[in-house]
């Protein structure tokens, strides 16, 4: 049997490469769905963009470490029998002198066109990520790569027209010569000027991109939050400015005995929460909520036709996990016409989407994380151990408090 059990069958596998300014990424996912699952992950770090803002070029080996990893990323598909793949390059590529040189190589690697994003469509394929992974998200997507950070206003489905900004991690390094207080004052001066953001207070700020899930994981090593779920996070605003100040003035040494940082985020941890903390400071949002879906997965959902990008996702992916796990799928969908009279009470509360995926087999209650819409069957479960978890309060249960020092964790 050459198909993985446990699998539905969508027909041969997609795939996406991101040529990112900092990472190389393939994700191979189940199908082109309206909840796609990943069953392939992979990055390389090769920092395309780390000299592009002082040389205006890639630099050589970070050039040929990414053709390797092109190279094994277009094996990878073939044995997986991909039957679509976009490759898609974003702000080293396109303003790189030897960029076009770069992306004609990569073009041969892959065998596909490369497909090197304007900072608007970048922004804009961001935001589709995030109203593909949340329920009528509400507020301001900010997408942080190594060379830039893409900045959208989305209410629901709509998106207004994004821009970009050059403080990506490797961007800000570049420039500021390794400096963080240089590094400051440029962030705060460009963010100052993004009239975007005006429109943020007392709304969500969604991050996205690898640094700021790299803080977000530090923050729940810091608090001892026992989920570790990326996706759908939350920090309070005021705690997220505080942390983000403490983690990009704190001794870097200290952040190297931290096991949750990988190696390769941590000289760019401290730009990241330097920008999240004058992002905070001038927007005024009300959380910070982590995404784990960005522009690949708005790309993805830019393909999908009206009807099925018109789908909840939840539901979506419960019907999923339904099909996969329960021992008749139909009877499944039988009760939901009787188990309406019995989520009475709980759709009359507003919890319309929990009453309806709950017969399909997804487990639902009070306490679940923001964004429990979209994440992979696997993440879904592990939504379900929170209904089973103390934490702090009942009204905001996903919520700890940080803090004021990073010392190293004490054993259990």
């Amino acid at each position: 049997m050459n198909v993985a059990q446990g699998r539905l069958d969508y027909g041969p596998p997609v795939g996406v490469i991101d040529i990112g300014s900092n990472s190389v990424r393939l994700v191979v996912y189940e199908g082109l769905t309206r909840s796609p699952t990943p069953i392939f992950n992979e990055k390389v770090l090769a920092g395309l963009g780390r000299e592009v803002q002082t040389t205006g070029l890639l630099a050589a080996d970070a050039v040929d470490k990414a053709y390797a990893a092109l190279r094994r990323f277009r094996a990878l598909c073939d044995r997986m029998a991909v039957a679509q793949l976009w490759v898609i390059a974003t702000a080293a590529c396109r303003e790189a002198k030897n960029g076009k040189t770069f992306v004609a190589e990569a073009e041969e690697i892959c065998g596909v066109k490369v497909d090197v994003l304007s900072g608007k469509r970048e922004a804009e394929l961001s935001a589709l990520g995030v109203v593909s992974g949340f329920h009528k998200p509400d507020g301001i997507v900010g997408d942080l790569g190594g060379g830039s950070l893409e900045l959208t206003d989305v209410q629901g489905p709509r998106i207004k027209a994004g821009l970009t900004l050059p403080l990506g991690g490797l961007a800000l390094q570049d420039i500021s010569s390794k400096s963080l207080k240089k590094a400051e004052k440029i962030a705060r001066a460009a963010l100052e000027d993004a009239h975007l953001l005006e429109h943020g207070k007392g709304r969500t700020f969604y991050a996205i991109g690898g640094t700021w899930r790299a803080l977000a994981r530090l923050h729940i090593w810091q608090t001892g939050y026992p989920l570790h779920v990326m996706h759908g996070y939350v920090m309070p605003a005021r705690e997220a400015f505080e942390f983000s100040s403490l983690v990009h003035r704190v001794d870097p040494e200290m952040l190297s005995q931290i096991e949750v940082v990988a190696d390769a985020r941590r000289p760019l941890l401290a730009y990241a929460a330097l920008v999240l903390e004058n992002l905070v400071r001038i927007a005024r949002p009300k959380d910070i909520v982590i995404s784990a879906l960005g522009v690949r997965e708005g790309l993805l959902y830019s393909m999908l036709d009206a009807k099925e990008r018109d789908k909840d996702p939840l539901i979506a992916a419960a019907s999923e996990l339904n099909v996969l796990r329960s021992r008749s799928p139909a009877h499944g969908e039988e009760l939901i016409a009787w188990t309406d009279r019995f989520h009475g009470v709980l759709r009359a509360r507003g919890d319309r989407r929990g009453a309806a995926a709950a017969p399909r087999g997804l487990p639902f209650g009070r306490h679940r994380l923001a964004g429990a819409s979209r994440l992979s069957r696997r993440a879904i479960a592990q939504h379900h151990c929170q209904r089973r978890i103390r934490c702090r309060g009942p009204s905001r249960p996903h919520v700890h408090r940080a803090r004021r020092v990073l010392p190293p964790r004490r054993p259990r």
